[in-house]
């Protein structure tokens, strides 16, 4: 099976490089030098002046050109890797949010229609709270359980509502990283893969916990990935 941990640290690392990757080629940054330059030069001459006189408006305007031009230059990056960034943590987001669907491993089932009668698997190939059925005694049934798949080969969902017997195949459910909702007979199953965890950490972080989920993991690795490599050209002078 695919390892999703290790495929989303390589996509956060990619990630964060690129993101600075992006400012380094991108960036005019010897304009953003002589900018800064010039901006030292202006503060050094605005202290010999009161912020009521007219040299100093003028020099505070020439000083806030300068900074517009810094400014222009270090947004640069972020119009160019805004969209492809967006996508990737969409797709992200939708193909990490939940672990593979797996048998064996318990997932939550929500039920809810109008049915009066029972729900059942092929074989008793799921279980439904360590039961091979569960009773809907009521018209409109909402329930919440624990669904476990014990064989790859489970494919129909029975449902026997006012006498009458419905089934339902259960394609794509096993490996499934989304929820997947199934109707029969009036009823709908919705089976929610658990959360999926990257990494179970020994210890805990406040607003975060001991579990680091796609978002933390992604949010992390990037920073920690981009800030690292920002420091690396700046000791060699790569960038302003």
């Amino acid at each position: 099976m695919l390892d999703y941990s290790l495929l989303l640290i390589l996509i956060s690392i990619a990630v964060g490089a690129a993101g600075q990757i992006a400012y380094l080629v991108v960036v005019d940054h010897e304009l953003v030098r002589a900018s800064k330059g010039k901006i030292k030069e202006i503060q050094q001459k605005a202290k010999q002046y009161k912020p009521e006189s007219q040299e100093y408006k003028t020099l505070l305007k020439e000083m806030l050109a300068e900074n517009s031009k810094i400014m222009k230059q270090t947004f640069r990056p972020t119009i160019i890797t805004f969209v492809p960034f967006l996508i990737v943590f969409l797709l992200i987001s939708h193909f990490f949010s939940f672990a593979p669907v797996q048998t064996g491993v318990p997932i939550q089932l929500s039920l809810s229609g109008n049915v009066n009668g029972t729900i059942s698997s092929q074989s008793q190939c799921i279980t439904f709270s360590n039961s091979s059925s569960l009773s809907l005694l009521s018209n409109k049934s909402s329930i919440t359980t624990q669904a476990t798949v014990k064989s790859d080969n489970c494919t129909m969902l029975f449902v026997v509502s006012n006498g009458t017997k419905y089934n339902s195949t259960l394609s794509g459910l096993i490996g499934s990283t989304s929820q997947q909702t199934y109707t029969s007979g009036g009823l709908s199953a919705q089976f929610s893969p658990s959360p999926l965890v990257i990494v179970n950490m020994p210890f805990s972080i406040p607003l975060i916990g001991n579990q680091l989920t796609w978002f933390w993991t992604y949010l992390i690795i990037t920073f920690v990935v981009s800030m690292s490599l920002n420091r690396v050209f700046v000791h060699y002078k790569l960038i302003a």
